[in-house]
């Protein structure tokens, strides 16, 4: 029947994607069509088009799942440190991309801190206790992200509490995590070095390419009430002190549907690497309803920033490294597939894989970043006095009688 046919125009608007994309789908036997009456103009089979946008919200659900701990959009705070606006994302009203070429995340530490360089002095690092140490010797042979989660609490048994009565105490007391953090994942002395530097050191990585591992800080340091910072600002009302705010946000961020996604993308461009067809696999893994990680933002409906910015800076810095240029074929891929642009969970994971760094540093270079944020939001928080205590819509059964 008639009516069992999409003209192209319809087909596009039903599945919210361009002529170009249309025709992708076609290609790789996601979709049907036949010409019309002969001529250039094709129609598409109505079932195909219904099939096909089932598939595609079924893996934009699941990509909800993996990014959102909390219904997306809910709750709602205010907060000065972060907007993400048009397609852009912006500090304190200073524009993220541009940071990201030119700003340490000290700088960025500072600018969300609302702070000056007093408490970044060269002699504010963590008291080396003797349960830190216990702590350091036992978190050696971990992973840097585990051991992140080994020191961080011996250190907060011995350091200033830094109630939120105290501002200068706190800001001391982020300078001293941030510190810490980066000696854990460094399994460095610690050190008051930038800490672009330091990982740089750590991971031998040229200073040419240098950058690539600053601007991916930068641009991690925060996005607005993601479900680590929320976690973070929840600990925060409470009144405890940061390193029990830091550590709410450090252990939701290990979760496979937040920061934990960075592993997820590891193995898929490892699974792809040595394939021989990768549009042919990426096919297969569409009609078999297969997440593809690392793939869309919900909060950039063209593209997250952040990934488009470190991919241009790798374009600059490494444009004919192999790992570079099958991170770029496998994006147009999967672009040409269901039509979403790398996030910044990918670009991370390419990061890591063209300056040749350890396994895990991709998530560890997002966790740096994030500990400015998370702090910046325990400050804000603080500075309210406020506890976040949500209400609850009950959905269970109503009382009888």
């Amino acid at each position: 029947m008639a009516n069992d046919w999409l003209s192209s125009k319809e087909a596009a608007r039903r599945l919210g994607v361009s002529a170009a994309t249309l025709y992708a789908y076609v290609s790789r036997g996601l979709l049907r069509s036949e010409s019309l009456d002969g001529r250039r103009e094709r129609r598409y089979r109505a079932d195909d088009i219904t099939r096909l946008k089932r598939r595609r919200d079924v893996g934009r659900k699941a990509e909800s799942i993996a990014h959102h701990a909390l219904d997306f959009g809910t709750p709602v705070l205010e907060s000065a440190l972060t907007l993400i606006e048009d397609n852009r994302l912006y500090y304190r009203g200073e524009d993220a991309a541009s940071l990201a070429r030119s700003a340490a995340l000290e700088d960025v530490a500072r600018l969300l801190w609302d702070c000056d360089d007093r408490p970044f002095a060269a002699d504010n690092l963590p008291p080396m206790s003797a349960a830190l140490r216990r702590a350091w010797l036992a978190a050696a042979t971990l992973g840097p992200v585990d051991r992140c989660l080994v020191v961080l609490p011996a250190a907060a048994a011995m350091d200033h509490p830094s109630w939120v009565e105290d501002r200068p105490a706190m800001l001391e007391a982020g300078v001293r995590v941030l510190r810490l953090l980066t000696a854990a994942v460094t399994a460095r002395p610690l050190s008051a070095l930038p800490v672009h530097q330091q990982l740089a050191a750590a991971w031998r990585v040229p200073a040419v390419k240098a950058p690539l591992l600053r601007a991916a800080l930068v641009l991690s340091a925060d996005h607005e009430f993601n479900a680590s910072a929320f976690a973070a600002r929840v600990v925060a009302s409470t009144g405890a002190n940061l390193y029990g705010a830091v550590m709410a946000g450090l252990t939701a961020l290990n979760g496979p549907r937040h920061g934990g996604l960075t592993r997820r993308v590891a193995s898929l461009i490892e699974d792809l690497r040595d394939v021989r067809d990768v549009d042919l696999e990426l096919v297969r893994r569409v009609r078999d309803r297969i997440y593809i990680s690392g793939f869309g933002h919900q909060l950039y409906p063209d593209g997250d920033v952040r990934a488009a910015t470190l991919l241009a800076l790798l374009r600059e810095t490494t444009p004919d490294c192999p790992e570079f240029l099958f991170a770029e074929k496998l994006a147009a891929s999967v672009e040409r597939l269901i039509d979403r642009r790398p996030n910044i969970d990918f670009t991370t994971v390419v990061i890591e894989r063209v300056l040749a760094l350890p396994k895990g540093s991709a998530l560890a270079l997002f966790l740096l970043g994030r500990t400015v944020g998370w702090i910046a939001h325990a400050l804000e928080q603080a500075a309210r006095g406020a506890l976040i205590r949500p209400r609850a819509r009950y959905t269970g059964p109503r009382p009888t009688g």
